[in-house]
């Protein structure tokens, strides 16, 4: 026995209203996880210096500054 036109027409739209709403659903799911995690503060990772000691930031540059030494080459001659 076949089908009547209508109910193939009915189950199609059926079939693509769930699939819209399951798409929608998702989108909507997926935007609020990555809203969340931007919220959330990045975990703060311990520094370590050499040797497994903590960083410390030097208290003077190990080389002088380029134009320092520029004025250096400059005012030799």
């Amino acid at each position: 026995m076949l089908k009547a036109d209508d109910e193939i027409t009915v189950n199609t739209l059926l079939l693509l209203l769930a699939l819209f709403t399951t798409l929608l659903l998702g989108f909507e799911f997926g935007k609020r996880v990555y809203i969340e995690e931007q919220m959330s503060e990045p975990v703060q990772t311990g520094r370590f210096g050499r040797n497994g000691g903590p960083s410390i930031p030097p208290t003077k540059p190990e080389t002088l500054p380029l134009y320092r030494v520029v004025w250096d080459l400059i005012s030799e001659e």
